[in-house]
């Protein structure tokens, strides 16, 4: 991977020098990456080749050299200090005149392989933040009534994400349903009932009507060259007489983030997780809180992309008692839970979380998993970015965290 190094260093050091006094820091980082170098003379005619681009604090006294670049500086600022001539000293120094100046950054700065790891971290959040450039994110249907603190500021994620946000009238995706036949699904039916691990409340009449839904929003994602959508889903069981989970779980399952609801904050965050980690996500409700002091709640919703569970099971929608849902079974193991919000998306929660069980609840959404998370609950009962939440398998923080901060969020 390439990655450019805006290095600032005293003007009582040499160039030399610079690669001498840090060279053990800098043969690490070699070994890893097709460094460019770029010096400060060099930022008006010298543009960052493709990659991720960090500030190498070479000493002390940069401070003000620093401040004169910022504006060509990204727009988050690493700051590598390995702590040799002042460096760290200085960098402490930068990064507090940022926040004075309402810009972001951090400095890394530790042992070698901790800087290196946040290195990593940080060139696979800056290729995450790249990708969802110039990306088309549609609004298929008004967002659900309920959600009254889950919409966004379409011209603020132009600005601060880069993507376009479509809206679709859910009448197209009526259309569309009304055009596919039975017989064009039922290849895709046996599929998606023939790797179930058990089915109970659907008939195949009723797998069948799902899976034409599946065919009428995909036909919207193609027509819109969408990279990821959210779907006013319960405003289509009057007219399709089925409901949206089947086809937002197979979209997951073919790496185009699909949110429920119309929840554009929820669908967003699973956009921005799935580029720093190439995962799939879960959108889930916080259900119950099983132990305050333990930190285990319930998370549930009632679709899921099949291929990110270890077995699921063909089920009704909950709510509605009517068309088709997803129960995901699990393994015990480590996940990830976090939310982006806000109208710019400008803050964040993310906690590790252990997943103890699937549970079976009646009187819950068809998934359900009972987690012990890291964070303290009084977040989801005090400060809780909206409802609904998003889970990764395994342990992302850090690099999910780091993107995050790229995009411009805060921790809440």
């Amino acid at each position: 991977m390439k990655l450019n190094l805006i290095t600032f260093a005293s003007s009582l050091a040499s160039r030399e020098s610079i690669f001498t006094d840090h060279h053990e820091l800098l043969e690490a980082i070699g070994q890893r990456y097709d460094v460019q170098y770029i010096f400060p003379e060099d930022l008006t005619t010298q543009q960052p080749d493709e990659g991720a681009t960090m500030v190498l604090v070479g000493s002390g006294g940069v401070e003000e050299m620093v401040k004169e670049h910022i504006d060509r500086l990204p727009p988050y600022v690493v700051l590598i200090a390995d702590g040799l001539k002042n460096s760290l000293a200085a960098s402490l120094e930068i990064l507090s005149w940022m926040r004075l100046e309402g810009r972001h950054g951090r400095v890394l700065h530790g042992p070698t392989d901790f800087i290196m790891q946040g290195i990593d971290d940080y060139a696979q959040a800056s290729h995450a933040v790249a990708r969802l450039r110039a990306m088309r994110v549609g609004v298929i249907g008004k967002p659900s009534g309920w959600l009254i603190a889950s919409n966004v500021d379409y011209k603020a994620m132009s600005e601060r994400w880069g993507i376009e946000m479509v809206d679709v009238p859910l009448d197209e995706v009526v259309k569309g349903y009304e055009t596919v036949t039975d017989d064009q699904v039922q290849d895709i039916t046996d599929q998606f009932l023939n790797r179930a691990f058990g089915i109970l409340e659907p008939t195949r009449d009723e797998v069948v009507k799902a899976m034409r839904l599946y065919c009428a929003v995909r036909g919207i994602v193609e027509r819109y060259s969408l990279k990821a959508f959210t779907l006013n889903c319960f405003d289509l069981i009057p007219t399709t007489r089925t409901t949206g989970c089947v086809a937002l779980a197979l979209l997951n399952q073919e790496g185009i983030p699909a949110g429920c609801e119309g929840d554009e904050q929820t669908l967003l965050t699973m956009l921005a997780v799935q580029a720093a980690t190439g995962q799939m996500t879960f959108m889930a409700n916080p259900s119950k809180i099983l132990d305050n002091a333990a930190h285990e709640m319930v998370m549930a919703h009632c679709t899921i992309a099949p291929a990110m569970t270890d077995r699921y099971i063909v089920r009704n929608h909950y709510e509605s008692l009517s068309g088709v849902a997803v129960e995901g079974i699990f393994d015990p193991m480590d996940m990830t839970v976090v939310k982006c919000g806000g109208k710019g998306m400008e803050q964040y929660f993310i906690s590790k979380a252990r997943l103890l069980q699937c549970t079976t609840n009646p009187n819950m959404c068809r998934t359900q998993l009972h987690l012990r998370l890291e964070q303290p609950l009084d977040y989801f009962l005090e400060h809780s970015i909206g409802n609904h939440h998003v889970i990764v398998r395994g342990d992302h923080t850090a690099r999910i965290e780091t993107a995050l901060r790229m995009l411009g969020a805060t921790s809440i």
